[in-house]
């Protein structure tokens, strides 16, 4: 057996697993545990959901028994479904990177307006409005590789994506074009690093300012909360962004290969479950549901 494939098949197995298990305690926690279901908890559960999506098929029902017997067990048609909706699932995590930035911005300097503008409902449609707009190019995608014999396989010499048909040399389709597919990440990051500043001088006008009123003290001191946990996020995103674009193409060595494309990846999606699981301060209703403690309580929420 290649020892580089069976490295490569614990660790996948193990970010998989980790990542599945801290994701699914806080969609467990949001269901089981609020009464106070904000829009910012909502966005929580749209990533946790797509978090277990993505790391059940790509990660565990895909990249794990490839590695593990060092071929491919599923036919190129599967592999095309799995990978072209699993990126399209990544993609729609990104956005919704953008759209926390912007619910915490609006919760620090519109709080009076933060649930007019947030509302569960307006959040929600326009959650699903992602989901549709990448679930129609998800499809037109897949509909394009099979009428081209356009298939795609998982290559364990490069862990990533690669045509049957070695005469479809085109990248990797994501609904974008030309060199908006190396860029967008980054100004999406742009966009999220000018918000979260914006937000940070907010708090620190706060801190400065000692005659903050008592009755808002607690509020500002949730979303203050909740905005350190959305650059701990953010920042997971930085580090996606870098590994994808640049520092993958450093070295065309395996073992490099496997770091930079699948094992940050995965890293991601493990501590994005884990970094939501640790700021919900309603860890109590987990904990009651296990045994560990006989009182519940609710979800953490953004005012």
């Amino acid at each position: 057996m290649d020892i580089m494939n069976l490295v490569a098949a614990l660790v996948i197995f193990l970010e998989g697993v980790l990542g599945i298990l801290f994701s699914s305690c806080v969609i467990f926690i949001y269901f089981h545990g609020s009464s106070d279901k904000t829009s910012f908890n909502l966005i929580c559960l749209s990533r946790a959901i797509n978090n277990v999506i993505v790391l059940s098929l790509h990660f565990l029902a895909l990249d794990f028994p490839t590695a593990l017997l060092s071929r491919n067990v599923w036919p190129p048609g599967v592999e095309s479904i799995i990978m072209n909706g699993t990126v399209n699932v990544y993609i729609v995590n990104e956005f919704q990177t953008i759209l926390i930035a912007i619910n915490r911005f609006i919760a620090m300097f519109a709080p009076v307006f933060y649930h007019k503008l947030f509302s569960n409902k307006l959040t929600f449609l326009f959650l699903l409005s992602l989901y549709l707009i990448r679930g129609y190019i998800s499809v037109t995608q897949l509909h394009d590789y099979f009428a081209n014999d356009c298939l795609l396989f998982l290559n364990l010499t490069s862990f990533g994506g690669q045509y049957v048909n070695s005469s479809c040399d085109a990248p990797f389709p994501t609904g974008f074009d030309g060199w908006f597919i190396i860029f967008w990440p980054f100004c999406l990051f742009a966009v999220n690093v000018l918000l979260n500043l914006m937000t940070f001088t907010k708090i620190l006008k706060f801190y400065l300012n000692r005659d903050v009123d008592s009755a808002n003290l607690e509020p500002i001191k949730r979303n203050i909360k909740l905005f350190f946990q959305t650059v701990l996020q953010d920042s997971l995103f930085f580090i996606d962004i870098v590994f994808t674009f640049q520092l993958s193409g450093l070295s065309t060595h395996r073992a490099w290969q496997f770091i930079s494309v699948v094992g940050v990846w995965g890293a991601v999606y493990m501590l994005d479950g884990l970094i939501m699981l640790m700021f919900s301060d309603r860890l109590t209703v987990l904990k009651s549901s296990l045994g560990l403690e006989r009182s519940t309580s609710r979800v953490s929420g953004a005012s």
